[in-house]
C-alpha cells in the first residue's frame, strides 16, 4: 500500500531524526508507530477485563472474610448502620 502524507516541519524533523536514530526509513516507523497504537488500545490487561466484566454484571462488591461467613454472617458483620 502506499501512502501520501502532508507533514508541518516539525513533524517532518522529527521523522528524519527518528529515521537516523533509528536507521528505520519511513515505512518501517509509520508500521511500528501503528503496531504501537493499535497494542496499547486494543490489548486489555486481566484487571480491565475483570473491571469490565464486573461493569456489565452489575457487580457492587465484595469482601475478603471469614471462609465460613455464609453460615455466621450475622454475627461477623457490622450491622450498626441498619436501622
Amino acid at each position: 500500500m502506499q501512502i501520501t502524507a502532508e507533514l508541518d516541519s516539525q513533524h517532518l524533523e522529527k521523522l528524519q531524526t527518528l529515521e537516523s536514530l533509528l536507521k528505520k526509513n519511513t515505512s518501517e516507523l509509520l508500521a511500528f508507530a501503528i503496531d504501537e497504537i493499535f497494542t496499547k488500545n486494543t490489548t486489555k490487561t486481566e484487571g480491565q477485563t475483570a473491571y469490565q466484566l464486573m461493569q456489565q454484571s452489575g457487580f457492587i462488591g465484595c469482601v475478603e472474610l471469614n471462609k465460613n461467613l455464609s453460615e455466621n454472617y450475622k454475627d461477623i458483620l457490622d450491622w450498626n448502620h441498619k436501622l
